[in-house]
């Protein structure tokens, strides 16, 4: 490849695609800390604290996350209100403990500062409450 063709051609063309190809290698892997993972809980050891969700990872992959879930972690049950007028009381989120949490439900979980432990626990919505 000439000079020419790598400056204004194919060169930038492959420049980019391989800045690209690094920075979706770098994101794809296991759970950070501070992020949020939503996925359907696959299993729950409330003895152990541990939840397993089946979630969607980078380009469309599934794959489970395992976290544990300390006691002072917030799990919430969070859903519609019917009489709410605006966003800000469109849902109603009521606290309530890990043993209620189901295999089947759609969860949220915010993870802390370690990426292998929750810091907040949601269901967004109960198995088979779904259309």
């Amino acid at each position: 490849m000439s000079a020419r063709t790598w400056r204004f051609g194919l060169g930038p063309v492959l420049a980019g695609a391989a800045l690209v190809a690094g920075l979706v290698a770098a994101g794809v892997g296991g759970a950070k800390a501070g992020e949020r993972r939503a996925g359907t809980v696959l299993a729950m050891d409330p003895q152990a604290r541990i939840l397993t969700l089946d979630e969607f990872g980078a380009n469309a992959e599934r794959r489970a996350l395992r976290v544990r879930v300390p006691r002072e972690a917030a799990v919430l049950l969070s859903q519609r209100n019917p009489g709410g007028r605006d966003v800000k009381d469109s849902f109603r989120d009521s606290t309530i403990t890990l043993a209620d949490v189901r295999v089947g439900d759609f969860v949220v979980v915010e993870l802390s500062d370690d990426p292998e432990v929750a810091r907040l626990v949601m269901i967004t919505l109960r198995r088979g409450d779904g259309s």
